[in-house]
């Protein structure tokens, strides 16, 4: 598990580094909204479309386990929505932020490690990337914009029809087309593409420091509640009902329920806070959550390791 906490560690310093930053006022003020909109854009795009390319369609088909973490998602979202709507009187995009930092976990910087350290395979991560890519983010996105204009049902259509423009849509669903047509992209374009997405994790994680270090003491005090909340849902309360769903509905194998438990108690994800930020909706919350999700992930996955000791 060394190798687990030590991916996790320079998470903390990146957030620190953009924390002191900020705090220095090295940097003008709207730096952290240039670059997460940067993040949002092209970067976090760039990621999906490299991992999805860079799959085998034969080696990550698992119709038990991919129809077992849609279902997980569901349940969580709808337990978590009313969740947050009746004990934090939340509405509309921040409601969405709350709810998303609460189950919309980190796949791939906390999860891939995790994987290769503990199986040395990261097949369900890819799956999990690939609803994520085609599923679950889109349905987030169509949410927070149709929540963000306070559209009327009426303009739903319209509001989906706006959301399909999003990169963070259509770039992973082009991706799946090809992986499933077997269409050939040129390595230097892969290359290109793979540069792109790099810097997600660095400026991201910079970006949240920087967020953080406007954060008052009173407007911290006034997160520190939902973020623990936050973080409780996703350590604690997403990987029993996907060990629930797992053994009794899905009937998955040991490896493949043990995979769903893992990757539904993983940290909230650096996309959580880059889509608060580009909403501009509960930022100090997301941000939080981020932070203090991540910090006791590594307290859980290590007791969780140790009782099923792996």
């Amino acid at each position: 598990m060394d190798a687990v906490i030590d991916k996790l560690i320079p998470i903390f310093i990146l957030a620190f580094i953009g924390f002191t930053a900020g705090k220095l006022h090295l940097l003008p003020e709207n730096t952290s909204d240039a670059l997460c909109a940067f993040l949002f854009y092209f970067c976090g795009p760039a990621v999906s479309f490299s991992n999805i390319i860079a799959s085998d369609i034969r080696d990550i088909f698992n119709f038990r386990f991919t129809v077992a973490m849609i279902a997980l998602e569901a349940i969580l979202f709808f337990i978590l929505y009313f969740l947050f709507k009746s004990f934090s009187g939340k509405r509309g995009a921040d409601l969405i932020i709350h709810v998303l930092c609460s189950f919309y976990g980190n796949i791939s910087y906390v999860g891939i490690p995790v994987f290769l350290s503990l199986f040395n395979n990261v097949i369900p991560n890819l799956i999990v990337i690939m609803i994520h890519g085609v599923i679950t983010m889109p349905v987030i996105i169509f949410l927070m914009d149709h929540a963000s204009n306070n559209a009327s049902h009426k303009k739903i259509l319209r509001s989906a029809l706006d959301s399909l423009k999003n990169p963070n849509i259509f770039v992973p669903v082009i991706a799946v087309l090809i992986l499933f047509l077997k269409i050939p992209v040129p390595q230097v374009l892969r290359d290109s593409i793979d540069l792109l997405g790099k810097p997600t994790t660095p400026a991201g994680m910079f970006a949240l420091g920087l967020t953080c270090s406007k954060t008052t003491v009173r407007s911290a005090k006034k997160v520190l509640p939902t973020a623990f909340l936050s973080a409780m849902s996703k350590l604690i309360l997403s990987p029993v009902i996907a060990f629930l769903l797992a053994r009794y509905i899905f009937h998955l194998d040991p490896w493949w329920m043990e995979s769903l438990i893992i990757i539904a108690m993983l940290p909230a994800a650096l996309n959580d806070y880059i889509i608060s930020q580009r909403y501009h909706s509960s930022e100090d919350f997301a941000s939080a959550s981020v932070l203090m999700s991540t910090f006791l992930f590594s307290i859980t996955i290590s007791l969780y390791m140790l009782f099923i000791k792996v």
